[in-house]
């Protein structure tokens, strides 16, 4: 996937794109009304077909998403287009990254949530004000849920979703590195990579493909209904890089249960970035497993333990029966 600036030849498209999705390319809220053709935007792109659509527009040292509309479902393109918008913010030096919703967009409350943002602002009847502007604004939402208010989120730069670069040596905004929750929506996205991790672990694991040319991965559905699970989507400069799994083990330990970085982005310490970041976002006790005969983790997780560890680093071997692998431990604390 690509995601491109819009240029004059995508005006027809972008103008096309608000009118079957907002009714108009007038984006009316309680704080005014924005002519969204007109407006900076992003395209996301997949094989030279345009998948998705995100307007902005950027005053007062903070940029504001007007319209994100993903037309293609289940790859990551809202993901993607809102990430491109908070880097721009960032290059450009914004505070924050904002955006409004109606009370009846759940879906979208819960997308964006799960992206860093959060509520700062309920505006009650803020789209009763909007529609007196816009009267083709519908008065019932979706699931049936009357439409009067309007509530604000925003992604503060430098969430927690965003690398430290004190701490991971982060060059440049263009260079940043940052793990995304993975939304239920992007379910089958973690599962292409987990086709890619599992090919790569087959020559330690020896792992074989199912009769359809496919590896199992049997933990996915759990990372999204057990809350002790969770999935990130590592990216870096915007790109998707790869993806970091974790669980909360029942002695209260975090387990480093997968940990992936396609090889475009290898050897450019996008690896040690995401770790140190993880483990940030879970302070408390740690432990990484890795086998004994992959020597790209045992040259990998000691020193990002290191960077991220607060006081010893606990070094284990474990193995059959108490594991079906020979296998590495490290057990420590972050904060």
């Amino acid at each position: 996937m690509e995601v491109r600036l819009a240029g004059p030849n995508d005006r027809a498209w972008v103008e096309e794109v608000l009118v079957r999705r907002w009714g108009s390319t007038d984006i009316a809220s309680c704080r005014g009304t924005h002519a969204a053709a007109a407006l900076p935007a992003f395209l996301a792109e997949v094989d030279g077909e345009r998948v998705g659509l995100l307007t902005h527009h950027e005053a007062d040292g903070q940029l504001e998403v007007v319209t994100l509309d993903a037309l293609v479902g289940s790859i990551g393109v809202g993901t993607a287009l809102l990430y491109r918008a908070r880097e721009l913010a960032s290059e450009h030096g914004c505070s924050r990254v904002w955006l409004v919703t109606s009370n009846d967009n759940l879906r979208a409350l819960r997308f964006y949530q799960r992206r860093g943002f959060h509520l700062v602002a309920v505006h009650v009847g803020g789209v009763d004000t909007a529609r007196a502007t816009k009267p083709a604004i519908p008065t019932v939402g979706l699931d049936d849920i009357p439409v009067h208010d309007e509530i604000e989120l925003a992604c503060e730069l430098g969430s927690s979703t965003i690398a430290d670069p004190d701490r991971t040596g982060v060059a440049a905004a263009g260079d940043e590195v940052v793990l995304v929750p993975v939304a239920e929506e992007d379910k089958a996205v973690l599962a292409n990579l987990l086709q890619l991790y599992a090919y790569d672990f087959s020559t330690i694991r020896g792992f074989e493909l199912t009769e359809h040319g496919t590896y199992v991965y049997r933990f996915l559905d759990a990372y999204f209904t057990e809350p002790d699970r969770q999935a990130w989507f590592i990216r870096r400069g915007g790109r998707l890089a790869g993806f970091a799994m974790a669980r909360r083990m029942p002695d209260g330990f975090n387990e480093v249960a997968e940990f992936f970085v396609v090889r475009a982005h290898r050897r450019a310490g996008v690896g040690r970035r995401a770790a140190v970041t993880m483990f940030a976002l879970r302070p408390g006790r740690w432990e990484v497993a890795y086998d004994a005969a992959n020597r790209e983790a045992a040259a990998f997780w000691p020193p990002a333990v290191a960077a991220a560890a607060v006081g010893p680093v606990e070094r284990r071997k474990k193995g059959p029966p108490d594991r079906a692998y020979h296998q590495e431990v490290l057990r420590f604390s972050t904060r």
